[in-house]
């Protein structure tokens, strides 16, 4: 008897074949596409310029020393032995504030650099929502085109029975078999469509396979915060910009100079060489004038970016409102298709039993046919129309799937 069972369930085994391979989520899937996009990059260079700005802000000088040389003699006037040596080397002195202002820019371009491998990995799942919803679409209107040729097939052999019956005119059948050559020319053209958006999304993903599942749970709307990833890339570049003008603005002049060093003369060659240690400082004045273009500049680029931030606050506000509008939209739109489905459904029916019966010609048909077709290629759009739109919302409120 266990025997028996055991042979049983193998078999049942056998025929039910390998375990189907699971469809990537969307997490999995954007995470291919960002693969493909080499995101690490641009943050990679961001982090980079910091860690130097840093390292410069640590060292024990502003600028790199210099070293002079200084030599003087009478080898080729009067030749009495004269002769004088000074070496300095010149160690730029750091400006009160100036390291200070450097490590907050490093710090900044760290806070950047991550706040832009959040914004690449938002932009990316805009565009792999994108492609996947267009291959979704396609999808459907290939579904709905082969259904329908099936169905135009069903009733084209129907009518060719009548037809061998002497219940239909020979007319009715051309009639049934040009439906059914516009039902295959429309699959062609859909087939066709959905090629085009799997090679987008494939190219995109490295994928074939659509996430599954590929409806979103809509996100909880709420006001634009600072953390969405579009918003914090551009509160990151505004920081840095700020951070800029601050170093700059503790830059209005040039470094001063602490030269140590030391001279060794001989008056003549009878006398013995004097050395001497030497202790020079050089503290530019900073004329206001010569700092103010780069003030300027600084401030400039700090403005801009200002405003750029408060376009972009503006923009994602108003794509979010759209998105709400887009959702309840497609909603409304479902209901009524799914009412239009279900009225042209019954009225099909109706038809369709008057030609049985022969109360009803087969032009009368097909042309109810082809409302109740359009009926449910309708009801199939918006069905996916309203997932994309959650989608759209999504998108708008900065939310990638995790």
């Amino acid at each position: 008897m266990h025997c028996q069972l055991s042979i049983t369930l193998l078999a049942a085994a056998l025929l039910a074949g390998p375990a189907p391979i699971l469809a990537d989520t969307w997490a999995e899937t954007i995470a291919a596409a960002l693969a493909k996009t080499d995101p690490t990059a641009r943050p990679g260079a961001l982090r980079s310029m910091g860690t130097a700005i840093r390292g410069q802000a640590d060292s024990l000088v502003a600028q790199d020393p210099a070293l002079r040389l200084k030599h003087q003699g009478d080898q080729l006037t009067s030749d009495t032995g004269y002769y004088e040596w000074e070496a300095m080397v010149d160690l730029p002195l750091w400006l009160p504030g100036q390291r200070a202002a450097r490590r907050t820019l490093a710090e900044t371009l760290g806070l950047r650099a991550d706040a832009l491998e959040r914004y690449l990995q938002w932009e990316i799942a805009g565009r792999v929502r994108e492609a996947a919803w267009a291959a979704a679409l396609a999808q459907g209107r290939v579904r709905h085109a082969e259904h329908r040729l099936e169905d135009t097939q069903a009733l084209e052999r129907n009518v060719a029975r009548r037809v061998a019956a002497g219940e239909l005119a020979q007319l009715d059948l051309l009639l049934a078999q040009q439906e059914t050559l516009t039902a295959e020319v429309d699959l062609q053209s859909a087939r066709a469509e959905l090629d085009t958006t799997r090679h987008r999304f494939s190219l995109l993903t490295d994928r074939n396979d659509l996430p599954a599942p590929l409806e979103e749970q809509v996100a909880p709307v709420v006001e634009l915060a600072v953390d969405h990833p579009g918003l914090a890339a551009a509160e990151a570049t505004v920081a840095q910009t700020r951070a800029e003008r601050d170093r700059v603005g503790t830059e209005r002049r040039a470094n001063p100079t602490l030269s140590l060093g030391g001279k060794r003369t001989r008056d003549s060659s009878y006398s013995d060489p004097d050395t001497s240690l030497s202790v020079e400082l050089s503290i530019p004045f900073g004329l206001g004038s010569q700092a103010a273009p780069r003030m300027a500049e600084a401030e400039l680029a700090y403005t801009e970016q200002l405003t750029e931030r408060q376009r972009l606050q503006r923009e994602l506000d108003t794509e979010i409102k759209l998105a709400e509008t887009g959702i309840g939209a497609a909603r409304a739109a479902l209901s009524v298709a799914q009412r239009q489905q279900a009225l042209a459904a019954k009225a099909l029916a109706l038809i369709e039993r008057g030609f049985e019966l022969g109360e009803i010609d087969l032009a009368e048909l097909l042309r109810e046919r082809t409302k109740a077709q359009e009926a449910a290629l309708n009801l199939e759009v918006r069905r996916l129309e309203l997932g994309q739109a959650a989608s759209l919302l999504n998108q708008a409120l900065g939310v990638v799937p995790q």
